[in-house]
């Protein structure tokens, strides 16, 4: 589950909990909400200007794509981006930083 709101606002700190991540429409990454999500080890996108909420009827638009309470969306705190839907992730080992860390410890 993503929270997600205008503003985050500290009554929100029970469901920030329970979500997986925050995205709010306002707000800096140095906000107090972006920063407390962080200490949470969440996954957090503030001042997503393209955010558009209809709190009456529980959706929300991001560009084109509009979407209802209860659908899936995945947040990339690497880049910034919002994706509708479950995006498929893959680990890839950081091989030459294994290799030299390997080196150092030999050494």
């Amino acid at each position: 589950m993503i929270l997600v709101r205008r503003d985050a606002e500290t009554e929100d700190i029970a469901a920030l909990d329970i979500a997986s991540g925050l995205l709010t429409q306002r707000g800096a990454r140095t906000s107090h909400a972006a920063v407390v999500a962080r200490q949470l080890g969440k996954v957090c996108l503030v001042g997503c200007t393209t955010l558009r909420l209809e709190e009456p009827t529980r959706r929300l638009q991001i560009g084109e794509t509009w979407m209802c309470e209860g659908d899936i969306l995945t947040l990339d705190s690497g880049d910034g981006s919002v994706y509708a839907g479950a995006v498929q992730t893959a680990v890839e080992p950081l091989v030459e930083l294994q290799s030299r860390l390997a080196r150092l410890r030999a050494q």
